[in-house]
């Protein structure tokens, strides 16, 4: 019982993660159309 509930917790933590790299870029589009991304969806830097 105890793995299901861990792999349960892990799944949400993977959500959460692209959830909130998915609100981070949609926050970087309102700022300038024309920037360039500073980062990739991943989250690691463009460099």
């Amino acid at each position: 019982m105890e793995s299901l509930l861990t792999q349960l917790l892990e799944e949400q933590r993977k959500t959460n993660q692209l959830l909130l790299m998915l609100v981070e870029a949609l926050a970087q589009e309102d700022a300038d159309p024309d920037a360039v991304p500073a980062t990739y969806m991943d989250g690691s830097r463009v460099s």
